[in-house]
């Protein structure tokens, strides 16, 4: 029997796919994407298709099964519980570890207010934040809830409002190709994969509607509107900020940038204006960690009440907050923050991303085989059969373009986590044999 309380409507839901979509990568991706200058904006157009065709497939499955836990919840239907578990266990670590590039990101627009920070406080810095966030999620999803619609609105309306700003002192040129560029010895193929591969971490979150589906109003319309409403405007914000900082300073300025929002708004107004923009970004920042907080938490509970996790991650509060699984998140998270301030880590923060984007995307690409398995059960008529599968193949095409870029890295970590799962799984299995004796 579920007793899940309906506490997420659709502003709610639409909140949070927003939110945990707009987060570092707004801030981070036009410094990230400018040494690939004018080729690597078409990697923009292949992650949005991308994110809009994965948009299509999480709302057709979540409309069938709408469970707590999202990804697993897929695979257990098509191939059963130990798929399932691995999927859910990636899933939750990724979820978590990946929001150390927020509170990376976060502490570094601050550094533009305070100036300089030694390693020390801003490890302390990040610490509080990711333990504040964690105490709203204690509180509840329906506080958590509010929160993200705050913060979301918060963070919407300079995204919305800036671009327009800029477009005032937009200078095309920067956006001049040159015949050289195109052609001498630039591998093109291979530059738009990379920047896909950069560009699609702005769209990670695109599934996080699906994680609290038993605590949605009518999840069945709500999940799949929040989806497909939400990854749209998500993409329209993402494309015409990037065009409109590319506009405002040239690729070569921005590849040297930290923080290309402010040096922009530096360009434009008075210096101190962009301590203003440091401030929307940490807004931004903290309100895609809220979203993720809230749902590692889902994955986790719906994980264990699927039989997949041990006791330990469905305890609840009497906020109905899965304290424990929030708690593990959270001290899991610190080992990666302290891994970040070594001097070895100071200029990967690419190479984090495209190692956290490639995870995510191989729990998608399992989801997108899972859907193409299950379309011949769901769907009745021939003609809605031969659209989902062509839905699902466009879908998995693109997951494997992208993972191209960096196979062997990315697999060697999935590889790592997966591992990491087996002692969990043997542990759990022993205890319940134990227990049917």
């Amino acid at each position: 029997m579920n007793t899940c309380k309906k506490e997420l409507n659709f502003i709610a839901l639409l909140a949070i796919v927003i939110g945990s979509q707009i987060g570092s990568g707004a801030f981070t991706l036009p410094t990230l994407l400018a040494p690939t200058k004018t080729i690597g904006l078409f990697g923009w157009l292949v992650s949005v298709a991308g994110a809009i065709s994965l948009a299509l497939i999480f709302a057709d499955l979540a409309s069938h099964l709408p469970k707590n836990g999202g990804p697993h919840v897929y695979v257990a239907e098509a191939f059963g519980k130990v798929a399932a578990f691995f999927t859910a266990w990636v899933y939750w670590i990724v979820s978590w570890s990946s929001s150390s590039v927020l509170l990376i990101t976060a502490a570094g627009y601050l550094c533009t207010i305070t100036g300089h920070l030694s390693t020390p406080k801003i490890l302390f810095l990040e610490i509080s934040i990711l333990f504040l966030i964690t105490y709203i999620n204690v509180l509840g999803m329906k506080f958590s809830g509010i929160v993200e619609t705050v913060l979301t609105i918060c963070k919407l309306i300079p995204l919305i409002i800036l671009p327009f700003i800029f477009f005032a002192f937009f200078d095309p040129s920067h956006f001049s190709m040159s015949m050289q560029e195109a052609s001498d010895g630039v591998d093109i193929l291979s530059i738009i994969t990379k920047t896909a591969l950069l560009t699609f971490w702005g769209f990670i979150g695109v599934e996080c509607a699906t994680t609290p589906a038993e605590s949605v109003r009518d999840p069945k319309k709500t999940i799949p509107r929040a989806i497909i409403i939400g990854t749209s405007c998500v993409a329209l914000i993402y494309v015409m900020n990037t065009i409109a900082v590319v506009g405002v300073i040239d690729f070569d300025t921005l590849t040297n940038s930290k923080a290309p929002y402010a040096v922009v708004m530096n360009n434009i107004f008075a210096h101190s204006s962009d301590i203003a923009i440091s401030i929307i970004a940490m807004i931004v920042c903290t309100g895609t960690l809220n979203a993720w907080t809230l749902t590692s938490g889902q994955i986790a509970i719906g994980a264990y009440s699927d039989g997949l996790f041990p006791k330990i991650f469905g305890k609840t509060n009497k906020n109905g907050a899965p304290t424990a699984a929030l708690l593990i998140a959270a001290f899991g998270m610190i080992p990666f923050l302290c891994i970040e301030q070594m001097d070895c880590w100071k200029n990967g923060l690419e190479k984090l991303i495209d190692l956290l984007v490639s995870i995510f995307i191989y729990v998608y690409l399992i989801c997108c085989i899972a859907y193409m398995k299950l379309i011949n059960k769901w769907k009745q008529k021939r003609s809605e059969r031969i659209k989902a599968h062509i839905l699902a193949q466009g879908a998995a095409i693109f997951c494997i373009f992208v993972l191209s870029h960096d196979t062997i890295s990315s697999i060697i970590v999935l590889l790592i986590f997966i591992v990491a799962g087996i002692p969990v799984l043997y542990a759990d299995l022993k205890k319940k044999e134990v227990s049917a004796i």
